[in-house]
C-alpha cells in the first residue's frame, strides 16, 4: 500500500511527464496546420493564375479536409493537455497538504468566521491555519458554501452520521473521480483555479464571490414564467407573419405585388421587436454572463451522474437530481448552454437582419421558457446538490490523507461516553502528542490545571474540534474514539468589541450566558471553558468559577475546564469524585524548561512564570 504522500508524488510525476508529451505533441500539430494553410493557399493561388480550376478545386477539397483533420487531433491534444495540467496542479496542492505545507493555501475561509457561534472561532474551524484551509478542495460558491454549513450545523442524528461516515470512506477510495470534478472545473473556467500563491488565491475567491451574484440571478430567471411566450397563439403568430412577409418579398421580386408590402412587413416586424424588449434583453443578457458557468456545473453534474456510488447518502443525492423530465440534469444545462449558444453575438449587423427577418429574439424567448417550464424549477437545488457533492469530496480528503485515523463510534445514548485512545489535534501535523482521556456519566466534568504553554488550551480544543468531526462524519485523530451526540459550546476564546462597547469580561459572560442557556433547554451539552472568567480579581474568578461549575454539573452538563486556579481542584472531593482533576507538567533541563504535553490524573504541583519572564528577557528582582 502507497502512502498518501508517495501516491501524490506518483502521480505528479505521470501528469508531468503527459503533460510534457502532450504539450510537444500539440505545438507540433499546430505547426503542421500552419503549413497545411500556406501552403494549400500558395498552391491555390498559383493554380488559379494559371487557369487550373479543377486542380484548384480538388486542392482546396484536399487542404481543407487535411486542415479539419489535423484540427481535430489538436484540439484533442490541447484538452489532454489541460486535464494534465489541472491534475498536475491538484496533485501538487495534495501533497503540499500532506507535508504540513497547507498553511500557504490562500483560500482560509474567512468569511465564514463568526465570534458568536457556539463553538466555531474557538476551534480553528475558519481562518488561518485552521481546519476549512487544510481540507477544503471545492471549487464552486455552492461547494464552499455548503462545506462551511456542515462545519456549523453539524449533523445531530446517529443513522445520518452512519450515512455521511459511508459517503466520506467511499469518495475517499474515489481519489480519481474526486480530481476529476475538480479538473473539470479548472478546464472549464480560466478564471477558478486552486492556487495557493497570496495574489493568484485573491484573485480566486473574488472569483468566487462573484459566482454567487450570477448564480442567484439565474435561479430567479429559472422560476420566472411568462404566459406570453408560452401561448400557442403567439407561437403561431411569430411563425407565420415572418412567413407572409417572406412570401410578399418573393412575389415582389417577381412583379405580382408592389415591393412597399414586404418593406411595409419587415418595418412591422421590426417596430414589434421593440416590444417587451427589456424582459427580452435581461434573459439574453445572462446568457454573456453565464454561459460557461453552466457549462462548468453541466461537466460537474454529468461526471457526478454517470458515477456509481454504494453509499445511500450519495445515491440520494443522485436522485435529487430527478426532474420532471426523464432527460438527466446535466443534459437539461447542456441543453439550456446550447440555447443559449444560438442567442449569443447578437451584436453585429448580420443578427439584427436575422432578427428583423425571422423575428428571432421571440423565438428564442419561446425556447427559453419552454426549458423554464420543464427544468427551471430544480436549477437551484441542482447547483445545491454540487455543492454537497463537493464539500463531501473536501470531507473525503481528510480521510484519504489520513489512513491511520480512526472513524469515531457516535451514539445517540449518552452512557457511551466520550472514550478516546491516543488523541491528538489534527491541525498540528509537527510535534503532535497525544492522550487517552474517558468523559462519562461517571465523571462528566475535568478541571485540568497546568502551567502556561504546558498544554492545556491545545487539549481542550483536541477534544472539541474531535466531537465536531465526529459529527460532520471525518475520521478522528486517534487510535479509537467514541463519544455520545452532544452539542458543543466553547469559551475560550474572547475579547473586546470596541464597535459594540463590550468588554472581553463581558463577552466571556455572554458566553457563559448561552451555555447556561442551553442547558436550562435540555440540550446534551459539551463545554471548553478555558480559564473562566480571567478578566476578573481572584476571589471573584474563583467564587464564579466554582458556583458556574457546580451549576453546569448539576444540569447534567460534560465538559473540560482549564484553570491555573487550584483551589478549584478541592472540587473533585466535593463532587465525590464527579469532578476530577488532571494536569499537564512541565521539567527542567541545563537551565531550560520542557513540555512533554501529556496529561496525568490529579493537581499541576509546578509553577513557571517567573521562568517564563527571565526566558523572554523580563528582569525579575
Amino acid at each position: 500500500m502507497y502512502s498518501p504522500e508517495s501516491k501524490y508524488q506518483r502521480r505528479i510525476d505521470a501528469y508531468s511527464g503527459k503533460l510534457e508529451i502532450y504539450t510537444k505533441k500539440s505545438n507540433t500539430i499546430g505547426n503542421y496546420k500552419l503549413l497545411v494553410f500556406f501552403s494549400g493557399a500558395v498552391l491555390a493561388i498559383v493554380l488559379f493564375i494559371y487557369k487550373q480550376f479543377i486542380l484548384l478545386a480538388a486542392t482546396l477539397v484536399l487542404f481543407i479536409a487535411g486542415f479539419i483533420y489535423l484540427s481535430v487531433i489538436h484540439n484533442r491534444l490541447i484538452k489532454f493537455r489541460n486535464y494534465s495540467q489541472a491534475m498536475l496542479q491538484i496533485n501538487t496542492l495534495c501533497l503540499k497538504r500532506v507535508s504540513g505545507k497547507w498553511t500557504s493555501f490562500s483560500d482560509t475561509g474567512e468569511e465564514f468566521e463568526n465570534h458568536d457561534h457556539n463553538y466555531s472561532y474557538d476551534l480553528d474551524l475558519f481562518g488561518k491555519g485552521s481546519l476549512f484551509q487544510m481540507i477544503n478542495m471545492t471549487t464552486t460558491y455552492s461547494g464552499r458554501q455548503s462545506l462551511a454549513n456542515m462545519f456549523l450545523q453539524p449533523l445531530n442524528n446517529e443513522g445520518d452520521i452512519k450515512a455521511r461516515q459511508e459517503a466520506v470512506k467511499e469518495l475517499a477510495g474515489k481519489l480519481t473521480f474526486r480530481h476529476r470534478l475538480y479538473s473539470n472545473v479548472l478546464m472549464s473556467n480560466k478564471n477558478i483555479t486552486l492556487a495557493d500563491a497570496e495574489t493568484k488565491g485573491r484573485k480566486h475567491l473574488k472569483s468566487l464571490m462573484d459566482t454567487i451574484d450570477k448564480l442567484d440571478e439565474v435561479f430567479i430567471w429559472a422560476k420566472e414564467e411568462s404566459e406570453l411566450y408560452k401561448s400557442p397563439w403567439f407561437k403561431f403568430f411569430i411563425t407565420a407573419l415572418p412567413t407572409v412577409t417572406f412570401l410578399t418579398l418573393v412575389l415582389s421580386i417577381f412583379g405580382v405585388i408592389p415591393v412597399y408590402l414586404p418593406v411595409a412587413g419587415y418595418v412591422i416586424q421590426f417596430l414589434l421587436l421593440g416590444y417587451k424588449i427589456n424582459y427580452r434583453n435581461r434573459s439574453f443578457e445572462l446568457v454573456e454572463k453565464h454561459a460557461n458557468t453552466l457549462k462548468v456545473y453541466s461537466s460537474v453534474l454529468k461526471q457526478f451522474e454517470n458515477e456509481k456510488f454504494e453509499s445511500p447518502c450519495l445515491n440520494n443525492l443522485k436522485d435529487q437530481l430527478k426532474g420532471s423530465s426523464r432527460m438527466p440534469a446535466w443534459k437539461q444545462i447542456e441543453k439550456l448552454t446550447r440555447l443559449w449558444g444560438l442567442i449569443a453575438n447578437r451584436y453585429n449587423f448580420l443578427h439584427i437582419v436575422v432578427n428583423v427577418v425571422t423575428l428571432w429574439d421571440f423565438h428564442s424567448m419561446v425556447a427559453l421558457e419552454k426549458w423554464k417550464s420543464v427544468s427551471g424549477k430544480y436549477v437551484e437545488k441542482w447547483f445545491s446538490v454540487i455543492g454537497e457533492v463537493e464539500a463531501l469530496c473536501s470531507l473525503a480528503v481528510m480521510c484519504h490523507d489520513n489512513p491511520d485515523y480512526v472513524m469515531p463510534k457516535v451514539s445517540e445514548d449518552m452512557k457511551v461516553g466520550i472514550v478516546a485512545e491516543e488523541l491528538g489535534h489534527p491541525l498540528l501535523t509537527e510535534g503532535r502528542k497525544c492522550n487517552d482521556i474517558i468523559v462519562d456519566k461517571g465523571q462528566p466534568i475535568l478541571l485540568i490545571t497546568g502551567s502556561n504553554m504546558s498544554g492545556k488550551s491545545t487539549f481542550l480544543r483536541t477534544v472539541g474540534l474531535s466531537l465536531i468531526l465526529s459529527y460532520i462524519g471525518l475520521p478522528v485523530c486517534a487510535k479509537a474514539f467514541s463519544c455520545p451526540i452532544m452539542k458543543v459550546y466553547a469559551c475560550m476564546r474572547t475579547s473586546d468589541n470596541l464597535g459594540q462597547s463590550v468588554s472581553s469580561f463581558y463577552a466571556e459572560l455572554l458566553r457563559v450566558k448561552m451555555i447556561v442557556e442551553a442547558v436550562d433547554r435540555e440540550e446534551k451539552v459539551f463545554f471548553l471553558l478555558d480559564e473562566i472568567f480571567k478578566g476578573t480579581n481572584s476571589a471573584d474568578r474563583h467564587t464564579g468559577a466554582k458556583m458556574l461549575i457546580n451549576q453546569l454539573d448539576r444540569k447534567g452538563a460534560w465538559g473540560l475546564v482549564s484553570t491555573h486556579d487550584l483551589e478549584l481542584a478541592d472540587m473533585e472531593k466535593d463532587s465525590e469524585g464527579r469532578i476530577r482533576n488532571y494536569h499537564f507538567k512541565e521539567y527542567y533541563r541545563d537551565n531550560k524548561i520542557y513540555f512533554d504535553y501529556k496529561l496525568r490524573k490529579g493537581v499541576s504541583d509546578t509553577r513557571n512564570a517567573i521562568y517564563l519572564m527571565k526566558m523572554a528577557g523580563v528582569k525579575v528582582e
